[in-house]
C-alpha cells in the first residue's frame, strides 16, 4: 500500500478511536457488555494503527497479499482478503450485499419521470453490487419547475453507495423547501462539510427545467464540479455546461453559480457520470468527451431509448471488456 492510502487510513483510524474514546468517557449508564464491545474494537483499532505505523496495514494473514480497499474503507480492521476468508463468512457477506444492492437499487428512480414538454430516458449500471452513482427526479420546488440530478460518490462499492444514500436523503428533505438550483446545492455543500468526514468528495449536477409544450424553456443549472453535460441543438451544434463551482463536501463556504440556457424543440441535453467518458480499453485510453460528443451529434436523431443503448455499446465495444470498472450512468433529455 503506498504512503498516500496509509495515511489516508490513519486518518479514518484516528477518527474512529476519538468517537469511541468519545463514548466510553461518557458511558456511565451504558451496559458493561457494551462497554466492552467497544473496549475490544477500540483495540483492534489501535493494533490498526500500529500497523499502518510498521507499514504492514492492508497485508492479508492468511495470503500475505492484499486485502481490498473497498472493505478497508468500509471496515478498516479486517486483516483477511476476500480469497482467505472462510465459506461461512463468504455466504454471509453474499447474503449482505445481495440486501444493499436491493437497497441500492430501491434508492434509485424505478423508471424517467414524466415531464412535460420533454422526453427522457436512462441507464444506469454498478460497476460492482453496489454503486456511488445517483440520479433522481425532485418534485418542483417553490420555482414550480422540475429539477434533474444526477451525482457522483469518490469511489465505488459500499463506501460510495452509503455516501450516496445519505445525499438522497439530505437532498430530498432540502428539495421540498428550496426550489432553485444555487440555494439547493450550497445548503446540500454545507450540510455535507458538516456531516460526512472530509475525505469524501461529492460531484453533482442540477436542473431545473421550465415545463409546457411551447417552441422555446428555459433551463437553470448548476454544476458542482461534475462531468460538463453536453448540449446538441437540432442544427447539431455542441454546447459543454461547464463546472460553476467545486465539487461538495470540500469547504462548506464554496459559492455555486447559477446559470441559464434556452432549449429549442428539438435540442437535447445529456447528462453523463465518469464512468462513460473515462472508461479505458485495454491500452489505458479513455472513452472521452469528444468521442461521446461526436456519437450524439451522429444519433441525435434516434428515439432516446435507443441513443441510450447506442452509447452503452459504443462504450462497451471501446473497452472491449464485459464489466465496467466505475459506475456508469447516462440521462437523455430533449425538448419536444
Amino acid at each position: 500500500m503506498i504512503l498516500a492510502d496509509l495515511e489516508h487510513f490513519r486518518n479514518l483510524l484516528l477518527e474512529r478511536e476519538n468517537s469511541l474514546t468519545e463514548w466510553l468517557n461518557s458511558a456511565q449508564n451504558s451496559r458493561e457488555e457494551e462497554v466492552h464491545q467497544v473496549q475490544s474494537l477500540l483495540s483492534q483499532i489501535r493494533d490498526a494503527l500500529g500497523r499502518v505505523d510498521d507499514k504492514s496495514y492492508g497485508e492479508c494473514n492468511i495470503c500475505k497479499g492484499a486485502v481490498e480497499r473497498q472493505r478497508l474503507e468500509v471496515q478498516p480492521t479486517v486483516q483477511v482478503c476476500l480469497d482467505c476468508i472462510s465459506r461461512q463468512e463468504q455466504t454471509q457477506l453474499e447474503e449482505e450485499l445481495t440486501l444493499a444492492s436491493k437497497i441500492h437499487r430501491a434508492l434509485l428512480p424505478q423508471e424517467a419521470e414524466e415531464i412535460n414538454g420533454y422526453e427522457l430516458a436512462v441507464k444506469s449500471i454498478s460497476a460492482r453490487t453496489v454503486g456511488g452513482d445517483y440520479y433522481d427526479f425532485l418534485p418542483a420546488g417553490n420555482n414550480r419547475r422540475a429539477r434533474i440530478v444526477i451525482a457522483d460518490a469518490m469511489g465505488k462499492g459500499l463506501p460510495a453507495g452509503l455516501l450516496m444514500s445519505n445525499i438522497r436523503g439530505a437532498l430530498r428533505i432540502l428539495a421540498e423547501d428550496i426550489g432553485e438550483p444555487r440555494a439547493l446545492i450550497t445548503r446540500l455543500n454545507q450540510w455535507l462539510c458538516r456531516n460526512v468526514p472530509t475525505t469524501k468528495f461529492f460531484s453533482l449536477f442540477c436542473a431545473a427545467l421550465e415545463e409546457g409544450e411551447k417552441d422555446q424553456s428555459e433551463i437553470v443549472y448548476v454544476n458542482a464540479g461534475h462531468c460538463p453535460p453536453i448540449l446538441v441543438r437540432k442544427t447539431g451544434e455542441i454546447e459543454h455546461l461547464q463546472p460553476t463551482g467545486g465539487v461538495l463536501g470540500v469547504h462548506e463556504n464554496f459559492e455555486y453559480e447559477e446559470k441559464k440556457i434556452i432549449i429549442n424543440r428539438g435540442d437535447m441535453l445529456v447528462l453523463f457520470t465518469d464512468g462513460v467518458t473515462e472508461a479505458e480499453n485495454k491500452k489505458g485510453d479513455m472513452f472521452g468527451e469528444v468521442r461521446l460528443a461526436q456519437l450524439l451529434k451522429a444519433r441525435h436523431g434516434d428515439t432516446l431509448n435507443g441513443l441510450m443503448e447506442n452509447i452503452l455499446g459504443e462504450v462497451m465495444d471501446f473497452s472491449d471488456r464485459k464489466e465496467f470498472e466505475d459506475d456508469y450512468t447516462a440521462i437523455a433529455i430533449r425538448k419536444l
